[in-house]
């Protein structure tokens, strides 16, 4: 079985070496820093797919599906809980996006999303917290009880713990600098000359791929996104925060530690991780008109963490046409989490066989199959354990081959 190393170890690099060891691979991980670290570190890892139906979205729809099996037997597997929380979303519009607000509502209703209108009333019971805000600047509310969201670190370690049973080698601090493309195989070597030999290898750097030689020209280019979450302590409050609340301009995310996350910036093209006043209090003034006393609660920390982005934000998945040992996992953005148990599973059985399993026959490059006669947009049929639905592969295919806008080699 071929030998495969995976560079970058983030919540895509994770889920990758996952998937491809349970497959039989040989698998050795690295990553520049520590495992779960960068962008996977910071991430409010909340599991919203985003409505439409392009094979992105598709994936994104079926993978949250997916995720309560996925994080059950990921927790078996270690005995890591992951923290996956199910207690959904409370939505708050304020005057100023009220409009857009009851568009996304209907948009949703009719995908068949379990949404509902809350009173003012009704949301201050579910969130006493909230109560100054509502009546005055939030206007409306609603709750999306199929919202989920987990733990990213808590994930990450348990996808690394996984991996190590499995026989895969994860190596920290191991910085690729150079991608050595011989004819008897591939040499990665790191910044203190040591060097790692694969048969195929897998780019899931991020927005970091531009710090490595010898990479072929086709890669997709990938811009980074800065995003920075502050992180406050609820200990002091008499009714924590329990739900997720999405408002126009961010998120409260709530952890079983107590923690609350308070995101998110998106900056193009920021790179420097250092934290200044000035976006500190660009969160807390985004946030203060949802929660107006957020400011009282102590601050433990601003985190920042690069996110990759393509240029016309789409995934890219596929291998070089150029080198066709090297493929590439790229442009997750903020759905690296969500995307994890259909992207891992199916781009994994691509890297080994060269197509993903359950592909129909015939199929045109580039579209997304029609879903099974009698088979709902959205919604999964029976799978094996462990093993993404038939239609997800399909989707999958479909951007292998081009969706993405970018050429995936010859699948």
């Amino acid at each position: 079985m071929s030998h495969v190393a995976i560079i970058g170890g983030g919540i895509v690099g994770l889920s990758l070496a996952d998937a491809l060891l349970s497959l039989g691979a040989n698998v050795t991980l690295v990553d520049a820093k520590r495992l779960g670290g960068g962008a996977s570190a910071v991430a409010t890892s909340y599991l919203e797919p985003r409505l439409g139906e392009t094979p992105q979205r598709r994936i994104e729809q079926e993978a949250h599906r997916l995720w309560p099996d996925f994080a059950r037997r990921l927790e078996a597997d270690t005995g890591v809980s992951v923290d996956l929380a199910t207690t959904g979303q409370i939505r708050v519009a304020t005057a100023d996006n009220r409009a857009a607000f009851d568009k996304e509502f209907e948009e949703r209703r009719a995908a068949g999303w379990a949404i509902e209108r809350l009173s003012l009333e009704a949301a201050r019971a579910l969130e006493p917290t909230l109560a100054p805000a509502l009546g005055s600047t939030i206007v409306s509310a609603a709750r999306a009880k199929d919202v989920l969201w987990v733990n990213g670190p808590a994930v990450c370690t348990a996808l690394a713990a996984r991996i190590q049973d499995r026989g895969g080698v994860l190596l920290e601090n191991w910085a690729v600098c150079t991608v050595e493309r011989g004819g008897n195989g591939l040499q990665l070597k790191n910044q203190n000359g040591d060097r790692l030999f694969a048969d195929k290898t897998i780019v899931c750097t991020g927005a970091a791929q531009h710090t490595m030689t010898g990479l072929p020209h086709d890669l997709p280019t990938v811009r980074p996104v800065r995003g920075v979450n502050l992180v406050l302590d609820m200990a002091g409050l008499d009714a924590p925060i329990r739900h997720l609340i999405k408002h126009k301009r961010g998120t409260l995310c709530p952890r079983s530690n107590g923690h609350l996350l308070v995101g998110t910036t998106y900056e193009h093209g920021v790179t420097d991780l250092t934290v200044d006043e000035d976006v500190i209090a660009f969160l807390y003034a985004n946030a203060e008109p949802i929660m107006p006393g957020i400011r009282d609660l102590p601050l433990l920390g601003a985190k920042a963490g690069l996110r990759s982005k393509t240029p016309d934000g789409a995934l890219a998945l596929g291998r070089s046409v150029e080198d066709p040992r090297i493929h590439y996992s790229l442009g997750h953005a903020g759905s690296g989490y969500l995307r994890a148990p259909v992207v891992a599973d199916g781009f994994a059985r691509f890297v080994l066989a060269g197509h993903v399993a359950g592909h129909a026959p015939g199929h045109a490059p580039g579209h997304a199959p029609e879903h099974a006669p009698g088979h709902a947009p959205g919604h999964a049929p029976e799978h094996a354990p462990g093993h993404a639905p038939g239609h997800a592969e399909r989707h999958l295919e479909a951007i292998l081959r081009g969706v993405s806008a970018y050429d995936a080699g010859a699948v």
